[in-house]
């Protein structure tokens, strides 16, 4: 668990990614819609350039017309190309011969401007067409596009134009109304024309293909360079994303340093006040316990020096209660030493026999009473991950206090086993000795605190307090439970687990 813990301090958030992958789909799609808005704008300015050109060709077959009109007329030599106009045979003045034989031929406005859009549509691929409603020449009557465009002139329209297949290609058509002038009148005049009358139209068309290839080019151009910018972007994206992700792991592993930190400050600090605690209770069991025997040998030593007549017998009785005195002090002593060298042990984990250990040490007391009836029953495969040596001074303390509380009793009953409690293994001590209050479990564990019924049994109340500091070492927790007069009942749990 605390594994998975650490692991997700130092994951980035989900939404750090889920806020990279929206920031990918955002800049694509800017990306897509500004490439669209280009691929569009490059089409129809493709379709602005035709048209341009179309009103750039208008412009000069207008102009050329006009040049026409203001001498009335030109005449070009008789070719295969020009050859005399029979709309135009009504006027005696149509065909002139010239001096050296040549023939000439009349050319008005119409008729150049005809002859000048077959030009262009063979050289240039650039059609064009004159038209009108009231046509002289049958060829000029508008197709069904021309014959609309013509309408919408009438109705005040300057201009009309559209993109149409002929002949297979794409072209833009464009068309603009042919204004009667007085020079018009000399041809149309008998047609019923006044001067601003739109007698017709003059529509260009511009073949598309040229300008649509170019404007092919330019997309494939500005593809290629929104896909770099975009690639440029989703590049930025993705570092700025991994130094946020490395500020983040920093950040995280700050955190948790000051929070590893808080928490060896707290253990540190707990330990300090436990220590305390524990300085303060050995302060006053050598005050006590550690004076009494020096107080008993004090006592006899004067006693000796003050009564020179002291027989053997009695020197040798004082000198028997003085060696047990500084027999009890060492005892003390080297308890005080195993008890402060506990913290210091390196925990060497490894599987550990409970019930082994346990028949063991319920041998050794055995022989050390064998007087005494007793009846164990300790448990099979209590087998757990810990330190063999601490986890054998804990079943120890727990079996030498079960073993010493129940001498009492005519046959004392020591249980040794495991149970489930909320889903928390427990090994578990249990007898049938004197018991205690269970409103004095708080205190039971701490160093040199003995229960007020356990006066008369001999101890230095720190075996309780080592089986806390063993099994804290080990991750895990002590407890008890007891009733005065029936029993008490010690567990302890192991981080490690059992298996």
């Amino acid at each position: 668990m605390q594994r998975r813990e650490n692991e997700a301090e130092i994951t980035p958030p989900r939404s750090l990614r889920y806020y990279e992958w929206g920031l990918a789909a955002g800049w694509t799609l800017v990306i897509a819609i500004l490439l669209m808005i280009n691929l569009r704008h490059e089409r129809s300015q493709a379709i602005e350039t035709a048209r341009t050109q179309a009103r750039s060709n208008y412009q000069r077959d207008v102009i050329y017309r006009h040049w026409n009109a203001t001498f009335g007329a030109v005449y070009a030599p008789v070719s295969h190309r020009v050859q005399p106009n029979k709309y135009l045979a009504r006027f005696p003045e149509r065909d002139i011969v010239a001096t050296d034989g040549r023939k000439f031929t009349w050319i008005n406005p119409a008729y150049m401007t005809r002859l000048a859009l077959e030009l262009a549509s063979e050289k240039y691929g650039v059609k064009g067409h004159i038209t009108s409603l009231r046509p002289i020449r049958p060829e000029n009557l508008p197709d069904p596009w021309e014959r609309v465009a013509l309408a919408s002139f009438a109705s005040g329209a300057r201009e009309a134009d559209t993109v149409e297949e002929i002949g297979g290609a794409s072209y833009l058509r464009l068309m603009k109304p042919l204004i009667t002038e007085k020079e018009c009148l000399k041809c149309h005049g008998d047609q019923g024309y006044r001067i601003g009358d739109i007698r017709g139209g003059l529509s260009v068309a511009v073949p598309m293909e040229p300008l649509r290839a170019i404007a092919r080019q330019n997309s494939l151009l500005n593809a290629a360079s929104f896909s770099i910018l975009w690639l440029l972007g989703l590049g930025g994206i993705y570092l700025g994303g991994g130094s946020l992700r490395r500020a983040m792991a920093e950040r995280d592993e700050a955190e948790r340093s000051t929070r590893a930190l808080n928490r060896d400050l707290l253990i540190r600090t707990e330990e300090l006040e436990s220590a305390n605690r524990e300085l303060d209770a050995f302060c006053s069991t050598v005050s006590h316990d550690l004076r009494s025997p020096l107080t008993v040998i004090d006592g006899f030593c004067n006693l000796i020096k003050e009564s020179p007549e002291v027989s053997t017998e009695d020197a040798k009785g004082y000198a028997g209660v003085m060696l047990s005195s500084t027999q009890k002090m060492g005892r003390l002593i080297a308890t005080l030493l195993d008890f402060s060298r506990i913290v210091r042990n390196e925990v060497k984990t490894a599987s550990v026999d409970l019930t082994a250990l346990s028949r063991e040490i319920e041998a050794e007391l055995r022989l050390a009473e064998v007087q005494r009836k007793a009846v164990f029953t300790i448990a099979e495969g209590l087998v757990v991950q810990g330190d063999c040596d601490l986890l054998r001074v804990v079943m120890q303390n727990l079996l030498g206090n079960a073993w010493k509380y129940t001498r009492t009793r005519p046959v004392a009953e020591i249980e040794v086993g495991r149970r489930e409690i909320g889903g928390e293994c427990q090994i578990f001590v249990r007898d049938n000795g004197i018991g205690f209050d269970n409103a004095l479990t708080g205190g039971i564990f701490e160093a040199f605190q003995r229960l007020p019924n356990a006066e008369e049994f001999a101890g230095t109340g720190i075996g309780l307090a080592t089986v806390k500091r063993i099994i804290a070492r080990h991750g895990g927790r002590v407890g008890c439970e007891g009733e005065t007069g029936k029993g008490a009942t010690f567990f302890f749990t192991l981080k490690t687990g059992s298996s």
